[in-house]
This record gives structure tokens, C-alpha cells and sequence, in this order.
């Protein structure tokens, strides 16, 4: 007989739902954990192309990021660094600037530290993990990264300029920073404490040797969850004895509390019985800001290890040479790019894309995913728009009787990044598991007054 009433179901095995339903089996409830995907990994996916095993989606990780440095100590996940380089692009609308690597990185620092100089000065998010501790939220989040670009536009150099606009195009993943808040920026900030070094090592510097898919093998391993893969859910109802979760098979589960774990640009695809409350419908209806892209090339024609970045009028903003062959010559390229529509699969589309910093290069092999267009993600990484984090931040954490949402896209810290989907999928297992100690406590009680008035009853009689 096939099981199908469990005690929590996780809805997706991304980060926040893999560690939410390792949490909530590992305390001793019957979990099981509904993918829609054929493999783990959400919104992070560690495959073989180009004949080599590359990161997909979501990649970077620093020790300024605790939950994730927490797990990958406990499962003895190697770090490795990403390769240096030694020549440096950028491509404007009006020219492409050629220097070494550490000029470069000179003025995009000193363009950094005018663009968070506020961030630093004020002390802008002085808990990070906790952006609503002051009224740092309610000074910055009316204001987006295109409105700080502007206001600093005549105290930096017009290639420091383009340098942040490359910078701020990739790390949000969008060409129209009218989006991106502020206080998403701002945040990250002081989560590397207002350090610029430390920011850009954190956002591209160093990743798991052998993949974030050895992580969260690990991880699920550790779980005594049940997993169904290739189960996209339909609808989550409550219904007298807890909830019922239907995937788009028509296959039925029942449950007492269901963990939603999917990016907020998918959650309005799962129809909830009662409605989830209108501001969450909102958020998911307005999405975040990311749509962008991440792309390999396999190349030929490079002039040495490089970094190579471009204004957001381009479809790569950021890339740098990932593998390289001794002679400089040949090697892969990965980059992240604001232009979804790139069809990163067509080698001479990304040729195209790529030789506006070396126009002789030759494109060899491309791969990529389009997270956009995937149904099960509808963007890439999060990236909280404007005004976002004050409407919707703290309504998405209050669990609608035994609904309850995680995901990166809700963290308090590192929303965007991995780090915040395994806060998010700590802190909800919590809350679940003190929802469900209220309602076997409260179900224990109505027990034993029943078995009293049956006790009551006999002695009348």
C-alpha cells in the first residue's frame, strides 16, 4: 500500500527545503520532501559540459556566510579559490578599456567605497541578519542601485562609472537597476562589515571544490525525509485533519504542516486553499529583480588569464576565464549577463555576445541554463526590488496556520545566496516544530477531556 500521510511536507529540494526537511526528520517527524525537478539542488545545479563539471546556477560561498561555512565543515566539503588574472576589460557604449587586473581592481574599489560610502558612514544595517533592528530599512528602501549610481555620477571617473554599472548589471543580475533596491545592496554590505575586499571575495572568489551538488547530497543524506523527485505540486488545502498536497498528477498527500520552499517567482503556481494572505500574492506577482543569465564558452583566442566586464547595455556584464591553457590562448569563459533572451547554447550567439572585448575570439562550445524561462525558478538568484523588503519582508516569515514559506528569496542575511536559503530552512523547521508541539499538545488535552466525560458518563449511568 503506497504511504501518504505524513506529518510536514516540504514543497522543493533546493537548499531551504533540503535543510528544512533534514531538521524537521532528523526531530522525529515523518517528512516528506516533494521535488519537481529530477534532481535536488533548486536554483544551484553542479553538471558536466564543455568537458568539464561546472556550476550552473548558484556557485560562490565565503565564510562571512555562517550557515553555509557551518556545512560545509560538518560535511568536509573542500574550498577552492577561483583562478587569478592577470588582464583586465571593460567595454563601455563609447570604448573598451584594456589594463592589468590589479589597476582595475584599484578603481573598482575606490568606485565601491563612493557607491556604500553611506552604508559605511551610517552604519547602515548594524545587525545584517536582522534588517529590521532599526530604521536603517526605512531611511534606504524607497531608493534603487540606479538612484545611488546617479547621485555619485559626478564624484567618480566616467570608467569607474562604467565599472559599477558593469558590477552592480552582474551582481543583480538585470540591465535595469531602477529594480534592485538599495537596501539589498546595502545589506550585502554589511554583511561583509562595510569591507570592499571582502565583498567581492565573498560574491566571487571561492566555491566548493567538488560542487555544490556534493553538498547537498550530503545534506539529504543526512535526512531521514522521504523524497519524490519529478513532483511539481498543484495545490496545498486545508482541510479538517491538517492539509492536503495534490501534485499536477493528481496524486494526493496529507499532512499537519507543509513547508513551501520555492522561489518567490513561482509561488502564485501553487494554488493554496484558503488563499495565502494578499501581500504574499503580491510579492510573488511583482517577482524580484533578477533575469538574468550565466554562461560558459569554451574559447579560443584569449590573450592571457582575464577579467572582462561591461555596462548594462551589453548581454555579459561580468565573466572571467574559469580554466585556461598554458599557452593563455585557449580556455572557458564564465559569465553573467543581464540579457535572458541570449541564447547561451549557440556557440556564435555567445561569440557575438563575448567579442566585444576581444573581437577576434572564437567561441567553441557554449552552455547554459535559462533560469527565466525555467517554470520551477521564473529568475535566477534573488534580488529584492525596491520597497520589497518593508511590504513584504516580515509578512512572508508569518506562517498562515500551518503554511509556512522559506527560500532564499525571504532570508533575513544572505538573501540571494545559499547561505540564506539554509537560514531560511533553520528558522522554519523551528517554527514548525513548535506549531506541531501546540497541536499534539492541544490535541492531548481535548483526548483526555473526552476519555473524562466517557469516565463522567459511566459513573452516571
Amino acid at each position: 500500500m503506497t504511504k501518504n500521510n505524513y506529518d510536514v511536507i516540504v514543497v522543493g529540494a533546493g537548499f531551504a527545503g533540503v535543510t528544512a526537511s533534514r531538521e524537521l526528520s532528523n526531530r522525529g517527524y515523518d517528512t516528506l520532501t516533494l521535488e519537481a525537478r529530477d534532481r535536488i539542488g533548486g536554483r544551484t545545479w553542479f553538471d558536466k559540459r564543455l568537458g568539464k563539471e561546472i556550476e550552473m546556477g548558484g556557485t560562490y560561498i565565503h565564510w562571512n556566510q555562517p550557515h553555509m561555512w557551518a556545512e560545509i565543515t560538518r560535511y568536509g566539503i573542500e574550498v577552492k579559490e577561483s583562478p587569478s588574472a592577470e588582464h583586465a576589460y571593460l567595454a563601455t557604449k563609447d570604448k573598451v578599456i584594456v589594463d592589468t587586473q590589479e589597476f582595475m581592481t584599484q578603481k573598482l574599489m575606490e568606485g565601491m567605497e563612493a557607491f556604500l560610502a553611506d552604508a559605511a558612514a551610517n552604519r547602515y544595517f548594524e545587525r545584517p541578519f536582522n534588517p529590521y533592528h532599526d530604521d536603517s530599512l526605512k531611511e534606504v528602501d524607497q531608493y534603487s542601485v540606479a538612484d545611488k549610481l546617479r547621485e555619485i555620477q559626478g564624484a567618480v571617473t566616467p570608467e569607474m562609472n562604467g565599472l559599477l554599472n558593469s558590477l552592480w548589471s552582474g551582481y543583480t543580475s538585470t540591465s535595469n537597476l531602477e529594480a534592485p533596491g538599495l537596501a539589498h545592496a546595502y545589506r550585502w554590505a554589511a554583511l561583509t562589515g562595510h569591507d570592499m575586499q571582502e565583498f567581492q571575495a565573498t560574491f566571487e572568489q571561492y566555491s566548493m571544490k567538488t560542487g555544490t551538488k556534493s553538498l547537498i547530497e550530503s545534506m539529504m543524506a543526512d535526512s531521514k525525509s522521504e523524497l519524490k523527485l519529478s513532483t511539481p505540486v498543484d495545490s496545498v488545502v486545508k482541510t479538517t485533519e491538517g492539509y492536503k498536497v495534490v501534485s499536477r498528477e493528481g496524486e494526493e498527500f496529507t499532512c499537519k504542516a507543509v513547508v513551501v520552499a520555492v522561489p518567490v517567482n513561482v509561488l502564485n503556481d501553487i494554488n493554496f486553499t484558503p488563499e495565502l494572505s494578499e501581500e504574499k500574492r503580491a510579492f510573488s506577482e511583482e517577482k524580484q529583480a533578477s533575469e538574468g543569465i550565466k554562461v560558459w564558452a569554451k574559447v579560443r583566442g584569449l590573450k592571457g588569464p582575464s577579467t572582462f566586464k561591461a555596462t548594462a547595455e551589453f548581454p555579459v556584464n561580468l565573466a572571467h576565464t574559469e580554466f585556461i591553457n598554458e599557452a593563455g590562448d585557449e580556455g572557458i569563459i564564465m559569465g553573467f549577463g543581464s540579457d535572458s533572451t541570449l541564447d547561451m547554447n549557440d556557440p556564435k550567439a555567445v561569440e557575438k555576445a563575448l567579442r566585444v572585448w576581444i573581437p577576434d575570439l572564437e567561441v567553441i562550445e557554449s552552455a547554459g541554463h535559462n533560469w527565466v524561462e525555467d517554470e520551477f525558478a521564473k529568475g535566477t538568484w534573488g534580488v529584492i526590488k525596491k520597497e520589497q523588503l518593508t511590504k513584504y519582508g516580515q509578512e512572508v516569515k508569518r506562517p498562515e496556520g500551518g503554511v509556512f514559506l522559506a527560500g532564499s528569496d525571504f532570508a533575513n542575511g544572505w538573501a540571494g545566496y545559499m547561505d540564506g536559503a539554509i537560514e531560511t530552512g533553520l528558522t522554519t523547521s523551528r517554527e514548525v516544530s513548535k506549531f506541531l508541539q501546540v497541536a499534539q499538545t492541544f490535541n492531548e488535552s481535548l483526548e483526555d477531556e473526552n476519555l473524562e466525560d466517557e469516565n463522567l458518563a459511566q459513573v452516571d449511568d
